[in-house]
């Protein structure tokens, strides 16, 4: 395969969740995927490894979002309450199953016209589920940087639990 340099890419994306866009962002959304393998070893080899099982994969996205409104703290606090458009409450009993809270999120590369979908990103079922922090201060913007885990979707088939690079051709 012969290089190609129109085949670097650079520049933002748009952050969909459930059919929202998020607005802004600052500094870079990141996709993260991570296999996660158990190591199958024997006597005979010692600690060498000589076989690597699936057990699991991880697929995330990180957000910093650059609109620190009510609407994206909702979104940041999945089990928050009291949703208005005044405040968000937190503080639910332990045992809340988080599941229904997850919703399709779609990250599409601004670059490309809205019909071109051959660069998005797509987790089926996304659920903040990581501690986030903000900053009031007057040296820089108030910054909400949210992870995005995909959790399985029992739905789809294996190998497409989690969510897919490019356009859903289905």
């Amino acid at each position: 395969m012969a290089a190609d340099i129109t085949k670097v890419k650079m520049g933002p994306c748009s952050v969909n969740f459930n059919d929202s866009d998020i607005g802004h962002t600052k500094d870079g959304v990141t996709v993260a995927y991570e296999p996660i393998y158990h190591d199958m070893t024997v006597d005979k080899y010692g600690q060498t490894v000589v076989e690597k099982i699936l057990i699991g994969e991880s697929l995330k996205a990180t957000v910093p979002m650059a609109e620190a409104t009510l609407a994206n703290l909702e979104l940041a606090i999945p089990a928050g309450t009291d949703v208005t458009s005044q405040r968000v409450t937190i503080g639910k009993d332990a045992g809340e199953r988080m599941a229904q809270y997850a919703k399709e999120l779609v990250l599409h590369p601004l670059e490309n016209d809205d019909d071109d979908l051959t660069e998005d990103v797509v987790l089926y079922k996304a659920l903040i589920s990581e501690p986030f922090e903000f900053k009031f201060g007057n040296d820089g913007e108030k910054i909400i940087e949210v992870v995005f885990h995909a959790l399985l979707d029992e739905d789809k088939s294996s190998g497409n639990r989690l969510g897919f690079i490019g356009d859903n051709i289905d």
